[in-house]
């Protein structure tokens, strides 16, 4: 019920924050407030969709609607008004991270930058950084080779995107950042347009983000924060929790109100959470409580080796999910990266126990998803060369390495793009009559595409118009030799010509720009959670935040592991460690199991293992450390095993 003035909420893990957020909207609104005035932003598209639907229940009868977004939605529709005084065109396109990285590896190539220490990958980290903290490209550590690097290629990295009209993921919020502070009257239209400001999950935003809220909140300071100093732990991605941690500072005056009461766990699991995280001393004071009573004790169990803590694992899911009649879905193992996934993959498939890893292989980085999607980049913005020259080979049109030079070298020397170059394949000295030819009609191929997908009409029907035209299919037949490997990709063309259609019917204004914007930000900041209906979930400490699960295991509980090795050499790293296991236990619902190992092979060699200091720190009234070799009492066997032969019989019967 505070409406002005600025008001921060510190809502603990499992405290209803969502539902805390789009209460204060409806409530907003409903006194007068104009609903176009609120804004409420949040992280993840998932997050904002859900609070778009609750929001909505409770506004019938109501005018107008709130804007509930995420950061980079809500910075790319104000570029995509805005961005001309920064020198960039309207129909700018977003660059993902694998087409980031082709950039920055053509860059290095054609500066000669032969040092193979330094990775494409690594460089871009680097310039991510940088433009997260807002610093200059020259600002780098000298003793840091790499930050040296990145330093160097830095500008032309820029220079080329803005070239090609292109922007990365970081400029979204970067440029909108500029954008405010060179040009106070496009500040002032945002300003009066949103007069009540709401930010989700507060502790995860950086410089940017910090910077860019502030501005948008002025004079006004009629800003809402929601988070959890005890659940940052984005710190690496350059999160800064001295934004929560200041924010009373930053705003005098603000109101602070604490929700501490968990909706979701056992009252033993609370008190294992509450006991670790009152170790950190960087924190706003604050402990969970619940009234769902004390539940199951936290159960810690130490393996042999890694196979035995799977093995273990896997047996006891199948146990828990028979005795207590938990269906697979309703569990996850949370371990501290995904190369810990492994063994209990194996001794899960060994059960036949149906498990999905969350954070595998983007759908978004097939072969087939990225050329198709270079193919509608360069239709939507003629400038993309980097888009045009994987369209080019994909499939080949004859234009080998030796044309794209002369091309490129037209494109340079007459300051045009490369699309341009081939439309004026003629004047081009030296080409061949072959190339020449494939280049006009592939200069003429993708301005009559520009043409039909310029209305925003039967996108689908394009698309497909286009797969046929490029021959694209069979071209794909020809490249996977069998026809299991073909048919699978041929699924995965067709899920994409899906996917447009369905973005049509769901928009009052399609457009080929309006998709490829929501594929960019799925493809970069999407809840890959979504993993429903597939069995144990296996998922690391980093994605398994904001889910919730009725049994919970977390493995690898070792010094070097958890806390990683790195972090144990600051305060600030060995603390983030901490929230880090504590947003591991704070997923469990109903029972927790901790493992850690005797031993772990690293690097080819067994290695006697450490237990975490962080065990030491949970009260041993609320543990309960199981026996290997531990029975169930004898109710508790007879249903198993009754349970096994049922299970038996309706699978094979008499």
């Amino acid at each position: 019920m505070h409406a002005d003035g600025p008001l921060l909420i510190l809502a603990g893990a499992g405290s209803g924050k969502t539902r805390v957020i789009t209460t204060r909207t409806a409530y907003l609104i409903h006194t007068g407030v104009k609903a176009g005035s609120v804004l409420a932003v949040t992280f993840t598209n998932k997050a904002a969709r859900e609070m778009k639907k609750r929001v909505k229940s409770m506004l019938k009868g109501t005018k107008g609607t709130p804007v509930i977004s995420t950061f980079h939605s809500l910075c790319l529709r104000i570029l995509r008004r805005e961005i001309e005084p920064l020198g960039y065109r309207k129909d700018f396109t977003i660059y993902n991270t694998s087409e980031q990285v082709s950039l920055l590896r053509n860059i290095l190539s054609d500066i000669k930058f032969y040092d193979k220490s330094f990775k494409a990958e690594s460089i871009l980290e680097r310039i991510s950084r940088t433009k997260n903290d807002f610093a200059p490209p020259d600002a780098a550590d000298a003793d840091d080779p790499v930050e040296e690097a990145s330093a160097l290629i830095y500008p032309r990295y820029h220079e080329a995107l803005k070239s090609m009209n292109v922007l990365d993921f970081d400029d979204l919020l970067l440029l909108t950042l500029r954008l405010f502070r060179e040009h106070p009257g496009v500040l002032g239209k945002y300003r009066e347009r949103f007069r009540y400001i709401m930010v989700d999950e507060y502790q995860d935003t950086n410089r940017i983000q910090y910077d860019f809220v502030k501005l948008l909140a002025g004079e006004t300071r009629n800003l809402c924060v929601v988070g959890d100093d005890d659940q940052s732990i984005y710190g690496w991605r350059g999160a800064d929790l001295g934004n929560i941690l200041d924010f009373e500072k930053d705003f005098p005056g603000a109101v602070t109100v604490r929700l501490e009461q968990n909706y979701r766990s056992f009252d033993h699991i609370l008190k294992a959470a509450n006991g670790v995280i009152k170790n950190n001393k960087k924190r706003m004071e604050k402990s969970l409580w619940t009234e769902k009573g004390a539940g199951p004790k936290v159960n810690i169990f130490k393996a042999v080796d890694t196979e035995d803590e799977a093995e273990w694992v896997a047996d006891r899911i199948s146990m828990i999910s028979d005795e207590k009649n938990i269906p697979c879905e309703g569990i996850a193992v949370i371990y501290r990266a995904n190369i810990f996934s492994r063994p209990f993959e194996e001794a899960l498939r060994s059960r036949r126990i149906p498990y999905t890893v969350v954070g595998g292989t983007s759908y978004f980085e097939r072969k087939e998803i990225k050329d198709l999607a270079a193919w509608l980049k360069i239709i939507a913005n003629p400038s993309d060369d980097l888009s045009l020259m994987r369209a080019v080979n994909a499939p080949k049109r004859g234009l080998g390495p030796s044309a794209i030079g002369r091309f490129s070298d037209f494109a340079r020397s007459g300051s045009v793009g490369l699309l341009d170059a081939f439309g004026k394949a003629d004047e081009i000295e030296g080409l061949g009559q072959r190339a020449a030819a494939s280049a006009e009609t592939l200069f003429g191929l993708i301005r009559r595409y520009r043409d039909m997908f310029g209305n925003g009409k039967e996108m689908g029907k394009t698309l497909k118009a286009l797969i046929k035209e490029i021959d694209y299919r069979d071209y794909i037949i020809r490249l996977y030799k069998t026809p299991d490997a073909a048919y699978r990709r041929i699924e995965i063309i067709d899920g994409f010509v899906d996917s447009i259609t369905h973005y049509e019917s769901m928009e009052d204004s399609p457009s080929l720009q309006g998709f490829l914007e929501t594929m960019a930000l799925t493809d970069l900041i999407e809840d890959k959670k979504e993993k429903e209906g597939q069995g144990v979930t296996l998922i690391s400490f980093h994605s398994s935040k904001g889910l919730e699960f009725p049994v919970v295991f977390i493995a690898g509980t070792e010094e070097e592991i958890l806390p990683h090795r790195k972090s144990v050499e600051s305060d600030g790293g060995l603390e983030e460690e901490r929230r880090l296991f504590y947003v591991g236990i704070t997923r469990a619902m109903k029972e927790l199991f901790i493992t850690y190992t005797d031993h772990r092979r690293k690097y080819g060699k067994e290695t006697p293992s450490i237990p975490s200091r962080f065990l030491e720190e949970i009260p041993e009234e609320v543990t309960r450390v199981i026996d290997r070799f531990e029975k169930m009492d004898p109710e508790q066997e007879s249903a198993y095993v009754k349970k096994l032969y049922e299970n038996f019989m309706a699978k094979f019967g008499d």
